[in-house]
Parts: C-alpha cells; sequence; structure tokens
C-alpha cells in the first residue's frame, strides 16, 4: 500500500497533536492538569479564558485570535484550503500576536492544511516558522514538542521513517518531561505508525503498550481511539487475522463518525483499512464498495490533484486487481502512480528535513 494509506495518513498523527496534545492558542493545558477536549473543540475551548482575561485587548488582537481559532476549527472539520486562505495571508503580512506562543501555533496549523493538501514545501516552512518561534521559549515547550511531533509526521509522508522515528522521539521525551501523559499517549501511536511503516511490527507493538501504559484506553477521547484501534487494524491484518482487522477498522470508523460526522476526512483512512481487511477475506463486493466510498470521501474534502486522493487511487486499484478486474485496477494504478510521482517532484523538491539539531 501507498505510505500514506499504510495505517492511518499523517493528518491522524497531526489531527491527535493538534486536538488534544496542547496546541492550543493559549498556554498548554495538560501541563497544567486540566481536562482534555476533543478534536479542535478543546483547543477552541481554550481559548475562552484567555480571551476573557484579555478583554482590554486592542481590536486588532481579538481578531486575530479569532481568525486564527476559526482557521483551526475549519482545518479539524477537514477544510485545509479554508484554514490557508485565512492564515496564510494573516501570518505572511508579519501580524503581531501578543502572546508569541499564539504566532507558533497558528503556524503549526498552516503547517497541518499544507500538509493535507500535500503540499510539503510549504508545510515544511510553515513548521520551520513555528519550531523558530516556540523553540527559544521556556513556557511553549509543550507546543513545541507538538511542532516536533508534526514535522515527524511530515517526514513519515515523504517516506523518511528514520527521520521521522527521530522526530516524534523527541516530542515524546518532552512530554515526558512535563508529565504529559496524553502526550507521551499520542507520540507513541505515532511512533508506532512509523514502526509499521518500517516493517518493525514488535516495536510497533512496544509502542502501542507505551501508549495504553501512559493513558489508560477508557481515559482517551475519541479520536486518540479511533488512531489506536486503527493502528491495531493493521497489525491484525499484518498477523492474517481478517476478522480482527475488519473489526478494529469498523471501532475506527464508529468512533470518528462519532465525533465528527459521516463526511470526516480520516474516516477515508478507516474505509480503506476495512476494505483492504476484506478483500485479504476474499469478501470483494464489499471491499470495493469500501474503496469507493473512501475516494469519494477523500475528493470531498481536498480535492483529486493531491497526494491522499492519488495514493488512495492506488489503493483501490490493488483492490481492483485482487477481485479480478485485473486490466482495470492495471490501468489505475498505472495512471494514479505515474500522476503522484510527477505531483511530489513538484510539490516536494528539496523539502527534507535535517533532524540533528532538533532539541
Amino acid at each position: 500500500m501507498p505510505r500514506r494509506y499504510s495505517i492511518y495518513s499523517a493528518k491522524t498523527a497531526a489531527i491527535l497533536v493538534l486536538g488534544t496534545a496542547g496546541l492550543a492558542l493559549t498556554p498548554h493545558a495538560r501541563a497544567c492538569g486540566e481536562p482534555q477536549g476533543q478534536l479542535g473543540l478543546g483547543a477552541l475551548a481554550l481559548l475562552a479564558p484567555q480571551l476573557d482575561a484579555q478583554s482590554s485587548a486592542s481590536p486588532s488582537t481579538a481578531q486575530l485570535k479569532s481568525s486564527a481559532s476559526r482557521a483551526l476549527q475549519l482545518w479539524s472539520r477537514g477544510q485545509p484550503k479554508a484554514a490557508i486562505g485565512i492564515l496564510d495571508p494573516l501570518l505572511r503580512a508579519g501580524s503581531r500576536f501578543d502572546d508569541a506562543r499564539d504566532a507558533g501555533v497558528a503556524w503549526n496549523i498552516l503547517g497541518h492544511s499544507y500538509l493535507d493538501l500535500g503540499r510539503y514545501a510549504e508545510a515544511k516552512e510553515a513548521y520551520r516558522h513555528a519550531m523558530d518561534i516556540l523553540r527559544p521559549i521556556a513556557s511553549a515547550r509543550a507546543q513545541y514538542g507538538s511542532v516536533l511531533d508534526s514535522m515527524g509526521m511530515l517526514e513519515a509522508s515523504l517516506g523518511q521513517r528514520n527521520e521521522a522515528k527521530t522526530l516524534c522521539e523527541k516530542a515524546r521525551e518532552i512530554y515526558a518531561e512535563l508529565g504529559d501523559s496524553a502526550g507521551v499517549a499520542i507520540t507513541s501511536v505515532d511512533l508506532a505508525v512509523i514502526a509499521v511503516g518500517r516493517n518493525d511490527f514488535k516495536a510497533a507493538r512496544r509502542s502501542l503498550q507505551t501508549a495504553i501504559q501512559a493513558q489508560p484506553e477508557k481515559a482517551m477521547k475519541a479520536d486518540d481511539l479511533a488512531a489506536m484501534d486503527a493502528v491495531k487494524s493493521g497489525l491484525a491484518l499484518h498477523d492474517g487475522n481478517g476478522e480482527e482487522a475488519i473489526a478494529m477498522a469498523q471501532q475506527a470508523i464508529d468512533l470518528w463518525t462519532q465525533a465528527h460526522g459521516p463526511g470526516y476526512f480520516m474516516l477515508s483512512n478507516g474505509y480503506f483499512l476495512r476494505a483492504k481487511a476484506r478483500a485479504h477475506s476474499g469478501d470483494y463486493v464489499p471491499a470495493i464498495r469500501d474503496a469507493q466510498h473512501a475516494l469519494a470521501i477523500v475528493e470531498a474534502a481536498i480535492g483529486r490533484d493531491t497526494v491522499d486522493f492519488l495514493s488512495a487511487q492506488v489503493v483501490y486499484a490493488g483492490i481492483l486487481r485482487a477481485s479480478g478486474a485485473k486490466q482495470e485496477g492495471a490501468r489505475m494504478a498505472k495512471e494514479a502512480s505515474s500522476a503522484l510521482a510527477d505531483l511530489e517532484r513538484r510539490q516536494c523538491s528539496g523539502c527534507t528535513i535535517d533532524v540533528s539539531g532538533f532539541r
């Protein structure tokens, strides 16, 4: 399977980190022992105390905060283009936030939005800005750790799994130093995804166990649990347990649907996992139906001329070939693979990351 759909795309981890691992336009909540909210909504809820405390802020400052929170909300709902439309001109104009941490977080949201669209060079640039802002701020260690994790998932999207592993491990170290159990859990799930991509299934299981030890599943939020189930589905499929793979994929689908509705972007990954598990079991009609539904979700969310859509087409082509539609599957795979290679060349010239200097 293409790297973006081997378990779930980089957006999964990005969402989880942004929504529940400390990225908010306020100081890091979990470092203060506050409970976590769901994706996006938790981060937005954290805005209220800061806005109340700064009621005397100038209209321009209030507008900046409102725009950034709106962009976060749009991105978390699977509308990266709309989020970019708000944040890109705002940040490139040099708009100044009262709290530099807010600017760093805004750049991180912009990076995630570009990453969703497969615009890797622009995602890297945004993440770099976020790191430059947050790294020297002692009170922004959690936010900085989140950017490291984001950079790690960018590297995972590029197939640079060693670099991805290094970045996510550094992020996990920061969360551990902060006593942030949820952050440790999220980054451990990310590391499990990377391990699967490296075909290191023992390491993937160890990372999942670390995640559960850091934060028991019953204490996790819906997005966290869905990500765990997605990884478990992939591991079960590797073990040849199709029934378990389908059950875990179904749990991820149910959790994402209940939390965000039937059009949520990440559901495409759940449906593709279930499609592959069903195809593995020889149940091709529902497998093809799941794959087609996943493609429709991706297209509606981010369009056809994107890395995610083209990667999804390659996955679908593989299912078609396995079902007996060899000619159609081969044609689709050839066209999608060619378009994908061309798109990645155009969008990612020189966008790999040197991880040696990160701390």
